[in-house]
């Protein structure tokens, strides 16, 4: 019983076959997992991602992890802020629509939390208002939909977002008087609260953020005046910010990734134009180095590691908003685009790689079924129309 997902399962399920059933009503400890089940579905949106987390209320993994990649937040080339996500599964290599969310915004910061919870944090709204207000998640939950949790304690907007050890770090961006800040904050999980850390040394916003070996990089950016090729490191267990060697090229509106120990810095606005060039930090050596130009120039497009490896997702050429997606394979050096493109070409892309929901492989795994039936039922009459035609025009002819 200490395995089996309770808290899982629907409400309904349990209501009407668990509780009821005699054999677990004679057992204490298996009413106490039917307690804790039943607690959970009465609990709020932050109470649910403070409370901790075990193996009853951890999805299984069949047949090995199949992780996705969930796009939101982002804005028409006609300025319109969009609510809608979007999650991409390379293996099929398909776009799917996911779960709204609550209100249209962009320019946030996207996070994951306890492997089952992801943070949408920030951003402005259609009145380009920068915001403190976070919303959440939750993936094994039966019907998955945005909720509201805890504010920051600054309004941000074109922040960095990073998470070291299930703690998630807002860092900079721009405030509601649209100046740049310096400043960052940290989301403790398990006290549901915000609180300030050591600032950056200089403001920044449009920059990109990555996590390696637990330390956040600030990669980038703008200060309003200057784009920035500077880089700085924060160090929790230090409270500091450190410099890092400077980037070869300017670059706003950057793109993060980290991939097998090496830091990425993709594409940006360098001041002049939307760069295709790329760089690659390791700490081994504390030293940029060039890799190949991405196929595309690019701007606030979306970074995402997955399978070994980086993708690009989406932004700015400089002249028009991309619905493309390219990915950097570093065992051969190369990019190659990515087929399947996503439905409406947007700009400020928020990405992360999360474990792919439950209720999407139920979904795909019933059209699938579905679709399999329909082809074998249309193989069957295609056959029998095909021969019947054969056999009319066989005895017509005599």
């Amino acid at each position: 019983m200490a395995h089996v997902r309770l808290p899982l399962t629907s409400k309904d399920y349990i209501l009407k076959h668990v509780v009821t059933e005699p054999l677990l009503n004679n057992c204490p400890k298996c009413k106490d997992y039917v307690i804790e089940a039943l607690h959970l579905y009465l609990l709020k949106s932050d109470e649910i991602f403070a409370m901790p987390h075990n193996i009853r209320t951890k999805p299984r993994q069949s047949g090995g992890s199949h992780k996705i990649i969930l796009v939101v937040a982002r804005k028409e080339l006609n300025g319109k802020q969009l609510d809608s996500s979007e999650w991409y599964d390379p293996k099929i290599n398909q776009w799917q629509t996911g779960p709204k969310m609550i209100t249209p915004r962009c320019s946030g910061g996207l996070a994951v939390v306890k492997d089952n919870f992801v943070l949408y944090i920030g951003g402005c709204n259609q009145f380009y208002s920068s915001l403190r207000s976070a919303d959440l998640i939750d993936l094994s939950s039966e019907s998955l939909s945005w909720k509201p949790t805890t504010n920051m304690l600054v309004q941000r907007k074109w922040l960095g977002v990073g998470v070291i050890n299930n703690f998630v770090y807002a860092v900079g961006g721009y405030d509601y008087n649209r100046w740049p800040l310096k400043s960052a904050e940290v989301f403790d999980c398990r006290t549901q609260e915000w609180h300030m850390v050591a600032s950056m040394s200089i403001e920044r916003h449009s920059f990109g953020v990555g996590v390696l070996n637990n330390i956040l990089y600030a990669v980038g950016g703008s200060n309003s005046v200057h784009k920035l090729n500077s880089v700085e490191c924060y160090h929790p267990g230090l409270d500091k910010w450190t410099p890092v060697e400077e980037m070869s090229v300017r670059r706003s509106g950057v793109g993060v990734g980290v991939l097998h120990d090496v830091l990425y810095a993709v594409g940006g606005w360098d001041g002049n134009q939307v760069c295709s060039s790329v760089e690659a930090y390791s700490p081994s050596t504390g030293v940029w180095t060039n890799i190949p130009d991405m196929h595309l120039c690019r701007s606030s497009a979306g970074v995402a590691v997955l399978d070994g490896l980086l993708y690009v997702i989406e932004g700015w050429d400089g002249t028009s908003y991309l619905d493309s997606v390219e990915s950097y394979n570093p065992k051969t050096n190369k990019w190659t685009m990515v087929t399947a493109s996503m439905k409406i070409a947007r700009n400020f892309v928020e990405v992360v790689v999360i474990e792919r929901p439950r209720h999407l492989k139920k979904w795909n795994q019933s059209c699938f079924s579905f679709l399999i039936k329909y082809i074998n039922i249309y193989s069957i009459i295609s056959f029998c129309t095909i021969v019947s035609l054969f056999f009319f025009y066989l005895f017509s002819s005599f």
